[in-house]
């Protein structure tokens, strides 16, 4: 009877193994223009093009727990083997709770901040055929360091000439 319960045991673990799926994802962003001065046509243009996210860490969470990190390389690049289901994205300031810029806990609102830990940057959805779907929320790297939620005090850029 115990030979039979791990048999069965060993051949579903090779059927859950079986079906991981390989997947290559590109991540790209938009980089923001944090200087605040007047743009060219052209400058304006290139800031509509997305640019690879390169290098960067994220933390996969599936029903609640990290399961997995992934880093991005030069081109924005990361190759999973992830079975079907939900899998949500997490930069690494989320993940380990500090800021999204490593300045100290009291430049934010602490309530704040805590529910921003709680937002995925991405929602990946891969389904049995192999098909995938994810959803973009937001990352750090698209925002200028005045933009980041919880702040207290926001340094603008000067945008007024004296």
């Amino acid at each position: 009877m115990n030979k039979l319960f791990f048999i069965i045991c060993f051949c579903l673990s090779i059927l859950c193994q079986a079906q991981r799926i390989k997947l290559e994802i590109e991540f790209r962003y938009g980089q923001p223009d944090c200087s605040g001065k007047c743009k060219t046509d052209a400058q304006i243009q290139n800031s509509k093009v997305d640019k690879p996210l390169a290098n960067q860490l994220f933390y996969v969470y599936q029903s609640g727990r990290c399961v997995d990190s992934i880093k991005t390389n030069d081109s924005g690049l990361v190759v999973i083997k992830y079975p079907p289901g939900r899998f949500y994205l997490y930069e690494p300031w989320k993940h380990h709770k500090k800021t999204p810029d490593g300045s100290p806990a009291s430049d934010f609102f602490p309530d704040c901040l805590a529910k921003e830990w709680v937002k995925p940057n991405y929602y990946l959805t891969i389904e049995l055929d192999g098909t995938y779907k994810m959803d973009y929320m937001e990352i750090s790297a698209s925002r200028c360091s005045f933009q980041y939620p919880c702040l207290k005090v926001r340094h603008l850029p000067t945008l007024i000439k004296h």
